[in-house]
């Protein structure tokens, strides 16, 4: 069925939109959730380097007014993305620069995705699905028990995009994505998916548009931007270097991928599966993934799925609208039902809600920012894991390489000649890899000494 035979069944037709004061209370209890357990999990110090010291790394970068440059050791920049949209934080951590602005950000950001897709719901008790659906969704309760990225900004635009597409106002789905490559690089391949499906749907010259625009956006800052700059970038470490490696890669993992998208369409009552020609916008991001041989990528458990969360959810708005009486009540259903049945998920956030020790806050948690005050601002710090997300927005923060790995060799001391304060957590659990190794023979180095020191922690400056 054609966009335009979509949008006469009454989705996202004025007279029938979900009435403003639902879709704003949805919006302020998702925002509020999201952002009580992001907190929560910074207070508990559950939030790392990796990725929340990271970014606001970069986005103090961009507060001073030059671009991100964040070392990990006296060699390496860590450019990771390209992700210039993260300045529009600038402004909010000048006012209020506390990690926990940042993390509330990321709650707001997300929570504004379901006000487009509410809208363009058929009122009543399709939009209050539509709100589960989405605002309860595994990716979206990995991004939030997962720090901070730079894709929750990727979540609404990709929102009102779909909202769009799903009214067949194709002009408005295209400028609302076109954003999409200054958040990541590799959301130039899903602007131009996007643009595949407006092309399919009858806007030709609009659909040729995004595809051009969105292919050559990937192959300037996926390809031919990290090797101007002298990195790797995004595609080192996704990018197959053979056709060996593509079928080696696509056929490893299957339970995990096959889980992963489960995780995708179990949500939406599989009525997503209803329109699969929004679903094409979600290929790329799956194929990616995919077949990158790294484990991480085919797991539900990370930040990746986050983007696909409005493209699923759109096109189980189309899909339900594209049934009649009984099988539509019970598709939807399926979809609160489905949602509700993945909350309890060992590595998603949402379980944790229901845990009374999780709204504890360890005593730990104080002492630990008492001896971190000792580091004055400005300076240049190497810091454990759980201990630079604490301190990234006043210092320049020196990340200590892999600290998760078990193969990679100690950093050795001269990695951190530049470094003038040590932030040393003992107890972290994955203190006893190389690099953290490494990193601890700094204190027996003899060129720095012990300042202050509580629960494990140890701070030092260079003598």
């Amino acid at each position: 069925m054609t966009a335009p035979a979509v949008a006469d069944r009454t989705v996202g037709r004025r007279p029938d939109r979900t009435p403003a004061w639902q879709v704003t209370l949805a919006f302020v209890v998702l925002a509020t959730l999201y952002a009580a357990i992001s907190i929560q999990q910074y207070r508990r110090m559950d939030s790392y380097i990796f990725d929340l010291g990271f970014f606001e790394s970069v986005i103090r970068d961009y507060a001073h007014g030059h671009l991100p440059h964040v070392p990990v050791t006296d060699t390496t920049s860590a450019t990771l993305h390209f992700s210039p949209v993260l300045a529009l934080l600038a402004p909010v951590v000048l006012v209020w620069p506390s990690p926990i602005a940042v993390l509330t950000s990321q709650a707001v950001l997300v929570a504004i995705g379901v006000v487009p897709l509410m809208r363009v719901a058929v009122r009543g008790w399709m939009a209050w699905a539509v709100a589960v659906s989405y605002g309860l969704a595994p990716g979206v309760s990995a991004l939030i028990g997962f720090d901070f990225h730079e894709v929750a900004f990727a979540v609404p635009l990709l929102a009102f995009s779909m909202a769009a597409m799903v009214r067949g106002h194709h002009r408005s789905a295209v400028l609302w994505a076109l954003p999409l490559v200054l958040v990541k690089e590799d959301l130039g391949l899903t602007v131009a998916a996007l643009g595949l499906v407006v092309f399919l749907r009858g806007s030709r010259r609009l659909g040729t548009f995004a595809m051009a625009f969105g292919v050559v956006a990937f192959a300037v800052l996926a390809l031919w931007l990290p090797h101007a700059v002298g990195s790797g970038g995004f595609t080192e470490g996704v990018a197959p270097h053979s056709l060996g490696d593509v079928w080696r890669n696509l056929g490893e993992g299957w339970h995990n991928k096959g889980r992963t998208v489960v995780f995708l369409l179990l949500p939406t009552g599989l009525l997503a599966l209803r329109s699969p020609m929004l679903l094409l916008v979600a290929v790329p991001t799956y194929a990616w993934r995919f077949l990158s041989a790294r484990y991480t990528y085919w797991d539900p458990w990370y930040q990746y799925d986050v983007v696909l969360v409005p493209i699923a959810v759109a096109a189980m708005i189309e899909g339900a609208v594209l049934l009649h009486g009984r099988v539509r009540q019970l598709g939807l259903v399926a979809a609160v039902v489905g949602t509700l049945a993945l909350l309890p998920q060992q590595y998603l956030a949402f379980k944790q809600v229901w845990d009374p020790d999780f709204w504890q806050t360890p005593a730990r948690t104080a002492a630990v920012d008492r001896v971190l005050a000792k580091i004055p601002d400005g300076s240049r710090v190497a810091a454990s894991d759980d201990l630079g997300s604490r301190i990234a927005l006043r210092t320049d923060l020196y990340m200590v390489g892999d600290t998760i790995g078990p193969d990679g060799p100690p950093s050795p001391p001269s990695d951190f000649d530049e470094v003038e304060w040590i932030a040393l957590d003992t107890e972290i659990a994955p203190a006893p890899v190389p690099a953290w190794r490494g990193f601890a023979a700094l204190l027996q180095s003899g060129e720095f000494e012990v300042v202050a020191q509580a629960d494990g922690v140890v701070v030092a400056r260079r003598k």
